[in-house]
């Protein structure tokens, strides 16, 4: 009995019996299926279809991430030449998952809309609790998988941590989780240096921050959940509340980092010690599986770097250019009398233009106003030459 539905024109979401009805698929336009299980279907029911198979299961921990993009291009194309099936057992966890986020491109919508869009459709849909942290993270990066995005690489770097319990095998460490040391963000970063060598470390941008966790109630082997995994079984509509009394309470108390580069080719086991990778003077240790923070979280990868073996460097304030204003030197003078201003015109001082108005000893003013030297006296004659003559002393 066939039971897929039709969510948007020409895609339909379903679950493991509906194509083993190819006929009643090709009655609807079906041209492309998509599965989401543990294994392939069988050959001879996908024939004459365009067939894709993504291997996936109803698991908290199922990365469907990674493989996103690749089913979201196939679905597009599938609705673009005929119609398209995603399903998985039964219709309700991981296909609803792929064909939520392809809702949520396709009407521009973020993720409890697209889930309750998509369930009036199909009322069964039930993503489980990792399908639905996924989709929140696919709305955060804006309906893509962006690989450069923080919050994608610190998912890859969770997944990293789960798998590193069985041990990594050689050149599983992908190189693409390793962040460049000094590549500042827009802004500007604070600058983590060795403080015995000064080398430049990395960033504040590679700094892992998690929520406080419960101090020392905290320290049981049964709490070990990642301080960015941990979650409750409320609603969507609880949960964002619960979110926002969560802000504010980031812990200072250690240092945890994302792998940087100079880390690459020395982080390849579960764990181990970090060095600088030039004086080689002890930072701190990793464990990939996590290790509990002082503050009670547990952190997952753990990249741990000493506080007192680096020092942060801050970025300079710039200065604010200062605008040109009315000074006693500035264009003011025109405006307002100073000792050394216009003022100067209106006022007598003893060197200045009043000389003109009052006598002095040595200004102009001396010949209309009688002085030590000439008295009221009249103007005498000058000497004549027999005058000069008669008192020369030799005659």
């Amino acid at each position: 009995m066939v039971c897929m539905d039709q969510i948007v024109d020409k895609l339909y979401l379903g679950g493991i019996a509906d194509p083993f009805d190819p006929t009643v698929l090709r009655d609807k336009g079906v041209t492309h299926i998509l599965s989401l299980m543990d294994r392939p279907l069988p050959a001879q029911l996908v024939e004459g279809f365009r067939y894709k198979h993504v291997y996936a299961l109803d698991l908290y921990d199922t990365d469907l991430l990674t493989d996103l993009e690749d089913c979201l291009t196939f679905v597009e194309d599938g609705r673009q030449h005929g119609g398209v099936l995603v399903h998985c057992l039964a219709g309700t966890s991981r296909s609803a998952t792929v064909v939520t986020a392809y809702v949520m491109r396709l009407l521009n919508l973020g993720k409890k809309e697209a889930l309750a869009f998509v369930r009036t459709h199909r009322s069964v849909i039930d993503p489980n609790e990792g399908f639905r942290r996924q989709l929140e993270l696919f709305e955060v990066m804006g309906c893509k998988v962006d690989q450069t995005h923080a919050e994608y690489r610190r998912y890859v770097l969770s997944k990293m941590a789960v798998r590193s319990k069985s041990g990594f095998g050689e050149n599983e460490v992908p190189s693409s989780i390793y962040r460049c040391e000094s590549s500042p963000l827009a802004g500007g970063d604070t600058v983590y240096r060795c403080r015995k060598c000064r080398r430049v470390l990395f960033m504040s941008g590679a700094v892992m921050g998690h929520v406080k966790g419960q101090g020392e109630s905290a320290f049981d082997w049964r709490s070990r959940v990642p301080a960015n995994q941990q979650h409750d079984s409320a609603s969507d509509d609880d949960r964002s509340d619960h979110d926002d009394d969560m802000k504010g309470e980031k812990c200072e108390v250690s240092l945890f980092v994302e792998p940087v580069a100079w880390m690459k080719g020395e982080i390849e086991n579960v764990e181990g010690k970090l060095a600088c990778p030039k004086c080689k003077a002890k930072l701190g240790s990793y464990v990939w599986y996590g290790e509990r923070c002082p503050c009670g979280a547990w952190v997952a990868p753990a990249f741990h770097v000493q506080n007192s073996k680096v020092d942060a460097i801050k970025p300079q304030t710039a200065v604010t250019p200062v605008l040109p204003v009315a000074t006693p030197l500035g264009p003011a003078r025109h405006h307002q009398a100073t000792p050394l201003g216009p003022a100067r015109h209106h006022q007598a001082t003893p060197i200045g233009p009043a000389r003109h108005h009052q006598a002095t000893p040595v200004g102009p003013a001396c010949q209309h106003q009688a002085t030590p030297l000439s008295g009221n006296q009249p103007d005498a004659p000058p000497p004549s030459v027999a005058d000069v003559v008669s008192e020369d002393p030799m005659n």
